[in-house]
């Protein structure tokens, strides 16, 4: 007498024992349905195959949030763009860089030491007090104000080696204290009057506006929030910093970078967790996905200012987003050089 299966129970028997079929086999996801979770309309889409960059804002929750998505269809092979956005030292694609590295536990500050001071900013730290001149806290301004006593009657250059070796000092204990406490170790930016910036806040609130985090990569996601909670398996990390000139000075910013496999593609996370002025912290999303005969690569980018709060705030937005939009835009360009595929 033959026993009646469940049909259910049937159909795993039958994929377990196809090879070809993966049993539980997760779907790649259709390009034009990433595109509308990436808050694409249909006239954007149609837009996009004519091969030039679509750009667009983004919903902005905070006050101080400037958010900005491009996407881009390259006629390049899946693979070629893979492995030209999982390099490591990507500043090539960045603008205005005068310097760039990698953190590391094992070198310490030493992996800082090409980052200098200009002689204004050196002066300046010894006396700097809250405000936006520098992205500090009341505890750094402190030890800058320690400094200064203990270096009254040193050499000019004694001083300024004193200041920039402290000020690296400083950097690399922001990337120690958010290695080990991720974003609710970074200490807020002292601004005066009562108020503080806190970049903990706004990289939390970066991270759950993202709509790909959310519908695809819900495990990292979780991640991304509670670093350094584990990272899904495959997820790999690196910790960037760059020289750059930002407003028309120099600042130095520390980079949290992770990059995971998509189907083939990429996905990119980045988390700027220092800047050292003009900004408080930024979120980049980069990702690509083949699509049609090429690669459709994208870039969604949230960055938090006080400089675009208060009075006057709905133009200083629209400028801002047209600052940011155009160093998206530059990055992709550069893109499209390396990959000998601008016309």
């Amino acid at each position: 007498m033959l026993c009646k299966l469940n049909p259910r129970i049937g159909l795993l028997i039958i994929a377990l024992m196809l090879p070809s079929v993966p049993a539980f086999a997760e779907e790649s996801p259709k390009v034009d349905q990433v595109l509308t979770v990436l808050g694409m309309d249909k006239g954007q889409v149609a837009e996009l195959v004519e091969g030039q960059p679509v750009s667009y804002a983004l919903s902005e929750v905070r006050p101080d949030e400037v958010a900005v998505a491009v996407v881009w269809y390259l006629p390049v092979p899946l693979s070629q763009m893979v492995d030209y956005l999982r390099l490591e030292d990507t500043a090539s694609l960045d603008f205005d860089v005068t310097a760039n590295g990698m953190l590391s536990e094992h070198d310490g500050p030493a992996s800082l030491a090409p980052i200098g001071l200009s002689k204004e900013d050196s002066i300046s730290l010894l006396d700097a007090e809250p405000g936006d001149q520098f992205n500090l806290s009341a505890h750094e301004i402190a030890s800058f104000k320690a400094l200064k006593k203990t270096s009254m009657h040193s050499s000019h250059k004694s001083i300024d080696d004193a200041v920039e070796q402290h000020y690296r000092d400083i950097l690399f204990q922001r990337y120690q204290a958010y290695r080990q406490g991720g974003t609710h170790a970074i200490a807020p930016y002292v601004r005066g009057e009562g108020f503080d910036s806190k970049p903990s806040l706004e990289l939390h609130q970066a991270a759950n506006e993202s709509a790909i985090l959310l519908r695809y990569f819900p495990d990292l996601l979780k991640a991304w929030l509670n670093y350094p909670k584990t990272l899904p398996p495959g997820a790999k990390e690196s910790f960037p910093w760059v020289k750059k000139t930002v407003e028309g000075r120099l600042a130095t910013i520390l980079r949290h970078r992770i990059d995971i496999d998509w189907h083939g593609g990429v996905l990119i996370l980045t988390r700027e967790f220092y800047a050292s002025h003009s900004y408080n912290a930024s979120q980049w999303i980069t990702g690509c996905l083949p699509y049609r005969n090429g690669t459709v690569v994208f870039q969604q980018v949230r960055s938090y200012t006080d400089q675009v709060a208060g009075v006057a705030s709905g133009v200083k937005h629209l400028v801002g987003r047209e600052l940011l939009k155009d160093k998206m835009l530059k990055y992709f360009e550069r893109l499209c050089a390396a990959l000998n595929q601008c016309h």
